[in-house]
Order: structure tokens, then C-alpha cells, then sequence
């Protein structure tokens, strides 16, 4: 399969040997591991020890005893780490070995957040570089001054971004979504935490799927799904530690309003996974009447990718009136910037309420044809 840059390798590349650990997180099939495996390429095959957290056996060897650890990485200058999240008390075992061998160069992936990340965090304070790998941005598929050859819009709003799926033909790639949802999207959550109603957690990511660029209200998906609202809140929680959803708290300039709130705004980390989801992946996106949502969510879902792939750090939310709305909302470097996204229609300025709440703030109408302003807002690359 052809290798597409990652816009984070120089960064990587330029961590190696630092005497840190380098982790990368993001969802299974994003290209976590390809990611890593050209970081080894700057060693010697014999300097390099690999390991699978996914093989229970191999798992099983790293445990928080230097004596052990010291047998695994024994004449070697890299030891490399697949789904490290697999690992019983991964962060001590990565803590330890950054502590106790300072030549070795540790990089490990991790496809739950909540298991690796939360450990690392305990753990690891100073002896990481940490990165979260999303499925292919738009940005990598245009990367080369070709025209662009790689990237297609509507496909990319159809198919997503991970890597074998985006870079294959529409058959093969379609094929290859509904095999990672049925096999990859609930594997994390089912081995990692208590699922006790599999049955509703599907339900609840196609009632999700429909829902995309609408307010969702935990209290209707409790009503519709027969569960409590607890149970909604723990499973979305889960869904988005696992790099299946993220969400977007609303805006207020009254914050006691704000976490009063019962409501977000949840989109999906990769569109094609949406897609099988909501049983619409064979549907022509022109003939889609929900468009303007997934719309929506590829360009909030992009420009997350964007921040992440330059480490820029942001807040970010939706905005809601009685009458009207913005669909995305950014506060960096002590600045407000406020997006409309809308398929074809635009938007010329923000809506009263709004320009009274934040009247510093800088509003931008995103179409289908400007949606690379929204992408590229803030940095120093051009669409």
C-alpha cells in the first residue's frame, strides 16, 4: 500500500534520543504503526526489539521488575511497543523503563486513551513525548504540489481517512469500513471496561450517527434507548477514550449557564465509520439529506487533525441561541474565532446574540468551496 507522510514524523524523528519515551495514541487503523516502524527505521535492524500488547503472551512479559525488563532490552538501543494498552500497568512498566535504562529509546502506540493515556499522565510526568495519530488528514492526502491527486472531497466526506481505506479502490474500501466496524470499532471498549448491554451501545452510536451537526440530548437517547442517562454519559465517554467520537460543549459568556448544560454536540473521528453506522455508506452524498451534518463534521473533524498534527493547543465548542447557532467556536492564543459551516450557503455575519456575547470575536462563513480557510486557519501552510 502507498505510504502517505504524516505531517508528525519530522516532529517524531526529531524526538528519537532525547531519553524520553515517545507514545503515540490514536484509533486502531490510523496508521499508529506504520508511524512508528519509520521511526525504527533510522536504527539497524539488530539495535531494534519489538513486541505486540495484542498477544497476551507477549503482554504478559513486561511487568514492573527492572530484573525483567532488563532481560528484554538487553544489547538493544529501541524497544518498540504495539497496543501498549494491553499491558497491565503500562505506564509503570514505560516509567521504569525510561528511568532505569537512559540509552534505551522506548515507543509505544496506544489505541484506548483511557488506559494508557491516564497511566502515562500518573506516571510519566517529564518523560514523554506524547502524540495523538488520527486517520489521514486532508492536509497528508494534498500534500504533494501534484493538484492535489490524492484527495477528493466528497470521497473523503463518503470513505474517511484511514489509510488502507482512503488509499484503496471504492469496492475494496468499502468492504474494508464495514470489517473495521464490525471487528475493530467495539473491541477496545468490550476488553477494557464493563460493557453489560453491548445491544444498547450499538443502538446508541446509529442513534448518534443520525444525529451529526444536531444537538444531542442525553436525556431523549436515555428516553429512546430505555436506559438511564448515567449509562448514556459512561458510554459516550467510553466511545470517545476509544477514538470513536469526540464532543463539543456549548459556549457561554455565563459559565455557571454553561456547566448547567445538558447538552453537546458529537461527531465522529472518522466519517466512514459514520457512515456504515447510519446505513448510509452506499447512499451518493449528493442524494444524502443529511449532508450539511457530515459536512460539518469533516471540517470540525479536520481541523482537529490540523491542531493535533501542529501541536496547537485550543479550546473549542459550539455556540446556541433560541434562533440561531454557530457550528464551531475557537478561543487560541487568547482570541475568539467563530465558524459557520454550511454546504453551499453562506453566511456573511454572525448572528446578533452573538456579536454582543463575544464582541471580539472573528466570524468566518465555511463553504464547500472555503472549507480549506477553515483547515488551514492559523498556521503557515496554504490550501
Amino acid at each position: 500500500m502507498e505510504y502517505v507522510t504524516r505531517t508528525l514524523e519530522t516532529y517524531l524523528i526529531d524526538k528519537l534520543g532525547k531519553g524520553k519515551a515517545i507514545v503515540i495514541y490514536g484509533p486502531r487503523q490510523a496508521g499508529k504503526t506504520t508511524l512508528a516502524k519509520r521511526l525504527l527505521e533510522t536504527y539497524k535492524s539488530d539495535e531494534v526489539i519489538q513486541y505486540q500488547g495484542d498477544d497476551p503472551s507477549q503482554a504478559a512479559l513486561f511487568t514492573p521488575n527492572t530484573d525483567v525488563l532488563a532481560r528484554i532490552v538487553s544489547g538493544k538501543k529501541v524497544l518498540f511497543v504495539d497496543e501498549a494498552q494491553m499491558i497491565e500497568n503500562a505506564g509503570l512498566v514505560l516509567k521504569l523503563l525510561v528511568d532505569t535504562f537512559p540509552g534505551l529509546q522506548v515507543i509505544a502506540t496506544g489505541s484506548s486513551s483511557f488506559e494508557l493515556s491516564d497511566k502515562i499522565k500518573e506516571s510519566m510526568v517529564g518523560r514523554v513525548f506524547a502524540v495523538t495519530l488520527l486517520p489521514l488528514s486532508a492536509e497528508e492526502l494534498a500534500q504533494d504540489d501534484r493538484g492535489r491527486l490524492r484527495f477528493d472531497l466528497e470521497r473523503s466526506m463518503q470513505l474517511g481517512g484511514y489509510p488502507e481505506v482512503i488509499l484503496s479502490e471504492d469496492r475494496y474500501a468499502k468492504d474494508l469500513l464495514l470489517t473495521i466496524t464490525d471487528s475493530y470499532l467495539y473491541k477496545d471498549i468490550m476488553s477494557l471496561s464493563d460493557i453489560r448491554n453491548p445491544i444498547v451501545l450499538r443502538k446508541l452510536l446509529t442513534a448518534l450517527s443520525l444525529q451529526v451537526g444536531q444537538e444531542v440530548s442525553y436525556n431523549e437517547l436515555a428516553t429512546m434507548l430505555e436506559v438511564s442517562r448515567t449509562t448514556i454519559e459512561r458510554y459516550i465517554t467510553l466511545l470517545e477514550q476509544c477514538f470513536v467520537l469526540f464532543r463539543l460543549d456549548p459556549i457561554s459568556s455565563n459559565p455557571r449557564k454553561l456547566l448547567a448544560s445538558r447538552k453537546r454536540k458529537v461527531y465522529f473521528y472518522d466519517l466512514g465509520i459514520r457512515n456504515v453506522l447510519a446505513g448510509q455508506l452506499n447512499i451518493p452524498l449528493s442524494a444524502n439529506s443529511q449532508i450539511g451534518g457530515i459536512f460539518e463534521n469533516f471540517c470540525i473533524l479536520e481541523r482537529m487533525k490540523v491542531l493535533l498534527n501542529n501541536r496547537q493547543h485550543s479550546s473549542t465548542f459550539y455556540w446556541r441561541s433560541p434562533d440561531s447557532e454557530i457550528d464551531y467556536v475557537e478561543q487560541l492564543d487568547n482570541e475568539t474565532y467563530a465558524f459557520e459551516i454550511k454546504w453551499s450557503k453562506i453566511q456573511k455575519k454572525a448572528p446578533p446574540r452573538f456579536r454582543s456575547q463575544f464582541p471580539g470575536a472573528t466570524f468566518i462563513s465555511i463553504s464547500k468551496n472555503t472549507f480549506w480557510e477553515m483547515l488551514n486557519f492559523g498556521s503557515n501552510n496554504s490550501p
